[in-house]
């Protein structure tokens, strides 16, 4: 019996499968470990045949012949652009969220400072403004001074983290917002101060109608109060103020600047996606993930000739059999999937790039693992390592030290319990354990963007593949890495519509989706 070896050794990771039997095709062993060197090295061929060897040495076998199909590593890079944030003219928000706010209000007036309260006119709607040499104490008694005194004072801002203990202590019931820098606000013409209590979102600051009239703006500036009204929604409270310069009269009004590259596809060898496209699916809160860069990909093949199948024939000790198209490879092994037809489209999604391939042909379009990663970090303001773990799965709220809530609403005790600090945070699993990495959003809100994230990164990409390949495809099989992530199959299913059948390969019935290339190899070549 002649005991074939399969090697496939992709950009990530590299799978080996052992067959034998009357017509060698029959899985006797299989396994895969990380690439080493990168894809294409003469290391990564040396790794590949010491897994093949410890593969054979396990199960007592003895390796006579091996398929391999020697491809060039194609290199995919992704990065993140930040788009000019769209102009609001002279006015400027200060701030859309707090550590802590009181009262229940909004207010316009001219910004002072608390120890200048007494001096102010009396008629003057005013903005006490207190900076961190104030404490609580003092900016209370010289609000309630001023106050008494005739002051028309309508809100409070101070620096240190007292809001609450600020508002108890004051007679008149005024809006108050803390942890704020107060400097940049005392060379404003007004400031504009709304806090809402308990559930209530802003009314006044989303009302661009309101902006315009209290600021006097001009008609040329209506669109700056639209855009801030925009901006503000879903926040519980807000500062905005106007620039002291005289405005510039122009009484045509402008239109708010588009993002100079629209999400999608500038060609195969470029996939864009604009971070406001997937909170807009999402239908996320404004402010609470990052929406003004968009994150690409962009691909270039391998300058320097592949290690061949010489060479893996040195490392393993036996003849190899050199299979021309890796992705031949991968739809002869995808098709041994039990139930799929000859028609169906395999898809390989890899860390770095989508493989569509049908009977006739094949793309290779950049955009996949890594970029969905790369999104994932930039949006939520995290670290890539956080960012990789965080995009997998389902994540789980800490409601305690002890007691996580998951994004169905089921609580679980844990064996052990947790850092208290990270209460009221999302964690997700990791090889050290659950790793916080977000207290920006609820369980429902990462769920929802997640996948909104997933449909347009992934899915996206996967559609225009298909589109180009088998524009009329009735399916789709998916295989490699990614399909281990069931709402990367919903999020490509999704995509694609009802009419076309997703699915997820299952090599030979046993192997997985993972084994596509590697058994195809061998299929290829016995």
């Amino acid at each position: 019996m002649t005991i074939w070896a399969g090697v496939d050794i992709g950009n990530a990771t590299t799978e080996v499968v052992l067959c034998g039997g009357a017509d060698g095709l029959d899985v006797l062993a299989s396994a895969r470990t990380p690439t080493r060197g990168g894809k294409g090295s003469v290391r990564a061929v040396q790794g590949a045949a010491q897994l093949a060897r410890r593969l054979a040495d396990t199960r007592g076998l003895v390796i006579d012949r091996a398929a391999f199909a020697p491809t060039p590593p194609v290199h995919s890079t992704v990065g993140r652009v930040q788009l000019e944030t769209r102009r609001t003219g002279r006015l400027t928000i200060a701030t859309r969220s707090a550590a802590t706010t009181a009262g229940d209000a909004a207010g316009v007036g001219a910004p002072v400072p608390v120890e200048h309260l007494g001096h102010t006119d009396r008629n003057r709607p005013i903005v006490a403004c207190a900076t961190r040499e104030w404490g609580y104490l003092e900016v209370a008694h010289l609000v309630n001074a001023a106050v008494e005194d005739g002051r028309n004072v309508v809100a409070v801002l101070t620096a240190n983290d007292e809001a609450v203990l600020v508002s108890n202590r004051l007679r008149t019931a005024l809006p108050v917002i803390d942890d704020i820098d107060v400097g940049p606000l005392m060379s404003a013409a007004l400031v504009a101060v709304e806090v809402r209590d308990g559930l209530a979102p802003l009314q006044k600051l989303t009302d661009p109608f309101w902006l315009a009239d209290v600021f006097g703006l001009h008609d040329g500036e209506r669109v700056d109060a639209r855009v801030i009204a925009d901006q503000l929604f879903d926040s519980a409270c807000a500062v905005v103020y106007l620039d002291g310069t005289s405005p510039a009269h122009d009484a045509s009004p402008r239109e708010i600047e588009q993002p100079a590259m629209p999400s999608g596809v500038q060609d195969d060898q470029r996939y864009v996606v604009h971070l406001a496209d997937i909170a807009a699916q999402a239908n996320s809160r404004r402010g609470s993930v990052v929406v003004d860069s968009l994150v690409m990909a962009a691909m270039g093949g391998g300058e320097e000739p592949p290690a061949d199948a010489d060479a893996l024939g040195s490392a393993l000790g036996v003849p190899v059999t050199q299979i021309d198209s890796e992705a031949a490879a991968a739809r002869v092994g995808a098709l041994t999937t039990p139930g799929v037809t000859s028609d169906v489209v395999v898809v390989d999604v890899g860390g770095g790039t989508v493989d569509v391939v049908t009977e006739g042909s094949r793309v290779v379009l950049p955009g996949a693992g890594q970029l969905l990663t790369t999104a994932t970090a930039t949006a939520l303001e995290i670290s890539r390592s956080a960012a990789e773990y965080a995009k997998r799965a389902e994540a789980v709220t800490a409601v305690t030290p002890q007691l996580v809530e998951d994004e169905h609403g089921r609580r679980q005790f844990l064996d052990k319990p947790i850092d208290g600090r990270c209460t009221g945070w999302l964690l997700t699993s990791a090889p050290s354990g659950l790793l916080p990495f977000t207290s920006g959003l609820s369980g429902a809100e990462w769920r929802s963007w997640r996948l909104a994230a997933k449909r347009l990164v992934i899915g996206g990409n996967v559609m225009r593949g298909v589109e180009q390949v088998a524009p009329g495809a009735a399916g789709v099989l998916l295989v490699g890495g990614g399909a281990s992530d069931d709402e990367l199959v919903r999020a490509v299913s999704e995509q694609l519509g009802h009419e076309v059948t997703v699915g997820r390969g299952n090599v030979c019935g046993q192997l997985g989706h993972r084994f596509a290339v590697a058994y195809g190899l061998v299929v290829l070549a016995a």
